[in-house]
């Protein structure tokens, strides 16, 4: 009798352990994901005060609103988030989705018309650019203001300029200073 209790316990000892075992091997089993549901959280602006809505555009002016215009018309993106987040206070992400869906106002043509471009902003290509052109494009004051800085070997001040008053990239500028030439060596 003395083996029949010990193999009843040998029993009773393997089927605790395999039910232990089970248990412990269930809970490592992959199961199938839970469904999520996305909210979004809304991002506080840069600068708005906390009681501004985030998805408003309090700061932005009808002049900027037609700067902008003309920067997404000319293709000048980053200028334009940038102009979009210093009138607003938007963050960067928020700016940079605003641009991309934009669309140049049609429900306002005067306010899109008017802009503070100068007559070197729309006039000049930027396969077009040539020292020449862009002087004749800029104002005397800004022509000879390049003059300047060119004869004074400040060319990376030169191209600053160039590119605020055309609109130009850093190559197109480089490439206008670089063969630009003086009035005063003419």
């Amino acid at each position: 009798m003395d083996t029949i209790v010990w193999i009843i316990i040998a029993l009773v000892v393997l089927i605790a352990a395999v039910l232990i075992l089970r248990a412990a091997f269930r809970g490592m089993r992959p199961q199938a994901p839970e469904a999520q549901t996305y909210t979004p959280t809304p991002a506080a602006p840069r600068s708005a005060p906390a009681s501004a809505a985030p998805t408003t555009l309090s700061g932005l002016t009808p002049s900027a609103t037609a700067e902008i215009d003309r920067r997404v018309a000319a293709g000048q993106k980053i200028h334009a988030i940038k102009l979009l987040r210093d009138s607003t206070g938007l963050g960067l992400k928020e700016a940079k989705d605003r641009i991309d869906h934009w669309s140049v106002s049609t429900t306002a043509p005067h306010l899109a018309a008017v802009s503070n471009a100068t007559a070197a902003y729309s006039s000049i290509s930027p396969s077009a650019a040539t020292p020449e052109s862009v002087r004749a494009a800029l104002p005397k004051n800004v022509a000879a203001d390049i003059d300047r800085l060119v004869v004074g070997n400040q060319q990376i001040h030169a191209i600053k300029i160039v590119r605020e008053q055309t609109g130009l990239g850093l190559k197109e500028s480089k490439h206008v200073i670089d063969g630009w030439v003086p009035r005063s060596a003419r």
